[in-house]
């Protein structure tokens, strides 16, 4: 079953195979919750919104559009709304990130291919790229999320977003200015 294509398991789910849905939840399960978690900035709300995306997944099977449909597109669209409603509401508003949660966001690192102080000047420029992020009005971070850390071609953010990919580019080079802005023009450099 670990073999059997997206579309295949979604066959299986719309029956209520869970373990069809197992697989497509361990396929996916790191992607989204990435996705959600450089969204919202919290590790118990992407917790959170990962279980209510596969929950919705699990209960809207019927919706997908198994003709022509792209799963993974289908999922992002299902994890974007979640989050999207969940920060909606006011409690979101102004969130404040203690050092010890930004820390907590770093990336895993490879002892045997970085230096020690390597590996510490890496840290520190994430924890600032992820400061200078946060920074960021959410229609902004949302699109650098999506197509720099996620990986998705402007053509599959159009499909989740339901927007012009003229406007995402836009939207993604307006949030890299922003970016530098709050990032020191060295540092920066650096990154890229």
């Amino acid at each position: 079953m670990e073999k059997s294509s997206d579309k295949e398991l979604m066959n299986l789910v719309l029956k209520k195979n869970s373990r069809a849905f197992k697989v497509l939840y361990q396929r996916y399960e790191l992607a989204i919750f990435n996705f959600i978690f450089r969204y919202t900035s919290s590790r118990e709300i992407a917790q959170d919104l990962l279980q209510e995306t596969f929950t919705r997944v699990w209960f809207a099977a019927h919706l997908f559009d198994y003709e022509g449909g792209n799963f993974r597109g289908w999922l992002y669209t299902i994890a974007l709304n979640t989050t999207r409603n969940e920060m909606s509401k006011k409690r979101y508003t102004y969130q404040y990130l203690d050092v010890a949660e930004i820390k907590g966001k770093q990336e895993p690192v490879h002892p045997e291919t970085e230096r020690p102080d390597s590996k510490m000047e890496n840290l520190d420029l994430k924890e600032k790229i992820e400061q200078a992020l946060e920074k960021l009005k959410p229609h902004f971070r949302e699109i650098i999320v999506l197509k720099h850390f996620q990986q998705l071609k402007f053509k599959e953010i159009a499909e989740i977003t339901k927007t012009p990919e003229s406007t995402l580019k836009a939207r993604f080079h307006r949030g890299i200015e922003q970016l530098r802005k709050h990032l020191d023009p060295k540092e920066f450099s650096d990154a890229a």
